[in-house]
């Protein structure tokens, strides 16, 4: 059993607000009645319905089939997320095995053996104070009794994938040379980008690191919270805009799709959305935050694929 840490009333006031956090997936959200009158239970057993997950953290997380199986991802939803998504979405992924780098696998099992839970204390020795309070609630949560779907859910969920994952990593050569890439419907946003190295993961991963490196304050391939008339935060937009017309214009994208269908994919890989869109894309290069960060881009001279 870790040391607790003594936390304070300001955190246990902002992690009781979102005592129960609905995690869209692919951008799905249910009605939030039960959640407003303290009804837990029944809020979890709604989102659960929906198709989407749950965490406890007031941190606000998305899942799709495009971030699901990225690492850095991978590792925050295995630690801090019940997988309550639904078995045609579990279905999906595991149909997207083919197409993670082989490098990866390893990876992905050994994230997915070393948190088989959510909030296990024994995984965790990370003292923030918010965290060590989730273990309170998920504790509250289990000697409850009123959520049994969500815990059961959660583990059918990872055995699955663990056990899909197990099978796929051993497979024989002859199943390798004819496992089928799956055929997708509508094209996502990972799978319009150039792939570097057969990878479109480290495509946008290397897009992602040369974001930040910008000194860009937004984390765009997040979903990032609304402010209270829910608005984007004041620049994002721009910044969004930058970041995809700058490596478009740098054929880090198939040039078979248009920038406003990459766009529209962006929206469905992040969760993230911009008001009125069709005005959003006639104006968006005259808007001062894409200008300025066009500039931060450019600065850091990055090569044409």
């Amino acid at each position: 059993m870790m040391n607790r840490v003594e936390v304070s009333f300001p955190t246990k006031l902002l992690s009781n607000h979102y005592y129960l956090n609905e995690v869209p997936v692919e951008g799905k959200t249910s009605n939030k009645f039960h959640f407003l009158i303290g009804w837990y239970d029944l809020y979890a057993n709604q989102i659960i319905r929906t198709g989407n997950c749950i965490t406890l953290l007031s941190t606000h997380y998305t899942i799709t089939t495009d971030n699901f199986w990225n690492t850095n991802h991978l590792e925050d939803i295995s630690k801090y997320v019940f997988w309550t998504f639904n078995d045609s979405f579990r279905e999906n992924l595991i149909r997207l095995l083919p197409l993670i780098p082989d490098a990866l696998i390893p990876q992905c099992n050994e994230l997915l053996t070393r948190f088989p839970i959510p909030y296990s204390e024994a995984s965790h020795i990370n003292p923030d104070e918010e965290l060590q309070w989730c273990f309170v609630k998920n504790a509250s949560l289990k000697n409850s009794g009123k959520f049994e779907l969500m815990y059961c859910r959660d583990q059918e969920n990872r055995a699955a994938i663990r056990s899909a994952l197990a099978a796929f990593m051993n497979r024989s050569p002859v199943e390798q040379a004819v496992m089928a890439v799956p055929v997708e419907t509508t094209p996502t946003f990972l799978s319009m980008l150039v792939p570097i190295n057969g990878s479109h993961l480290e495509t946008l991963n290397y897009i992602d690191e040369k974001v930040k490196a910008s000194g860009c304050k937004f984390e765009i391939f997040r979903s990032i919270r609304k402010s209270r008339d829910n608005r984007n935060p004041y620049g994002f937009n721009g910044c969004v805009a930058a970041v995809i017309d700058h490596f478009y214009q740098l054929n880090y994208f198939d040039p078979a799709y248009s920038l406003e269908e990459i766009f529209l994919a962006y929206f469905k890989h992040t969760g993230n959305n911009i008001a009125k869109f069709s005005t959003f894309m006639s104006e968006f290069r005259q808007d001062n935050s894409y200008l300025k960060h066009i500039e931060m881009l450019k600065q850091l001279k990055i090569n044409k694929l």
